[in-house]
């Protein structure tokens, strides 16, 4: 029986292998935007020193100090300018901003991230997104409150289609952000359940699995007897609430 193990495991460390070659040649990054938490600046840099292609798209008027520590540290800076605030929704100015540069310079798959989420596991989730879920944008999870909709947090997928659905929110829109998401992106509006599981896939189970997980930096308003400060477990806590759903 151990022989058989050893012999699985070796198997499939060949194909992750072969798969993160393959990857590497089709050009696949993971896009870190946001402002820049300092708690989490730190971590985030320790644990993501082995991934190569990694972006940071942050607003232009972060504290040079910051700028550099990431620079430094291997990450490619996308600059953000702070007036696009002034015609557009400021949530999604870096993550739309960031995509198309990645876009123009022939990036083909991509990982978005928030920069105040830290992991270890962003090589493992992204390799195994790839793998299990390479058409559709992947998200980890569907939310349900007085409304239906989806955890924005970490998405995934091909570049055109995430350009297309990372799109810029007029200031006069007032619709909270993922529902201003997914009606452009489907040219629907009020979607249902069922219709947002066609446009998506979910990878909440892939990640249970897979013992993957994400820790996302929280005001201490988020503080709770099932949430760790600052940070909260995306996966063990967040996601362990009754409004997710896949």
């Amino acid at each position: 029986m151990q022989s058989y193990k050893v012999h699985a495991i070796i198997k499939f460390q060949m194909k992750l292998n072969i798969y993160i070659f393959k990857m590497n040649k089709t050009k696949t990054a993971i896009l870190f935007t946001g402002k820049i938490n300092l708690l989490a600046l730190d971590v985030l840099i320790e644990q993501t020193k082995n991934i190569e292609n990694k972006f940071a798209s942050i607003w232009g008027n972060e504290k040079q100090e910051y700028i550099v520590k990431l620079s430094n540290n291997n990450f490619k800076i996308i600059y953000n300018d702070i007036n696009q605030q002034k015609i557009y929704r400021p949530q999604f100015i870096t993550v739309f901003n960031g995509l198309n540069y990645l876009k123009e310079n022939g990036y083909e798959y991509v990982l978005r991230t928030r920069i105040d989420i830290v992991s270890l596991d962003y090589s493992k989730y992204l390799n195994l997104v790839c793998e299990l879920y390479p058409e559709k944008i992947t998200v980890i999870a569907g939310i349900e409150t007085s409304t239906t909709y989806f955890l924005d947090i970490i998405v995934s997928g091909k570049i055109n289609e995430m350009c297309n659905f990372c799109a810029l929110q007029p200031i006069n829109d007032d619709r909270y952000y993922e529902k201003f998401l997914i009606e452009n992106y489907s040219n629907k509006i009020n979607l249902t359940k069922d219709e947002i599981i066609n446009i998506f896939n979910f990878s909440l189970n892939d990640c249970i699995a897979n013992n993957i997980e994400f820790m996302w930096y929280r005001p201490i308003s988020w503080k709770s007897y099932a949430i760790t400060y600052p940070d909260m477990r995306v996966i063990k806590e967040y996601c362990n609430s009754s409004i997710i759903w896949v």
